[in-house]
């Protein structure tokens, strides 16, 4: 019996790990509820950028969570909330780390601005105003 290229082993190991996605598309009963949602979503992605950045200071997990702390009074978000932000930004921590990425130059965004900043054709006020 012949041993596997080294390739095929590689392309196993690979194959292995799935990848389940959804996709959904929300349908509001009201206007206010759209706004709504769309506020919320928009706190949490603020707060998941605090809680990264803080992380990156060498606070805990614990100090952040506080119910009295900044993440839940300034983003107006529960503590479940706020520690669900604190595991995302955690996890965007860990997976910079794996794969050996310089932690602080991390872009939460989509993908239009992250290929604007890596062009690096902007500079002063457009530059602070896009980060």
């Amino acid at each position: 019996m012949k041993a596997k290229p080294k390739a095929a082993r590689e392309r196993a190991k690979k194959k292995a790990k799935a990848f389940t996605g959804v996709q959904a598309l929300l349908v509001f009963p009201s206007e206010e509820d759209r706004k709504a949602t769309l506020d919320l979503m928009r706190r949490f992605s603020a707060a998941v950028r605090y809680a990264y950045n803080r992380l990156l200071e060498g606070q805990t997990r614990e100090e952040l969570k506080r119910a009295d702390g900044f993440l839940c009074t300034s983003f107006r978000l529960n503590t479940r909330y706020a520690d669900d932000a604190i595991l995302k930004a955690q996890a965007v921590l860990d997976s910079a780390r794996e794969r050996g990425e310089n932690p602080r130059k991390v872009v939460f965004g989509g993908r239009k601005l992250f290929q604007q900043l890596k062009r690096r054709h902007l500079s002063g006020k457009p530059l602070k105003e896009l980060k």
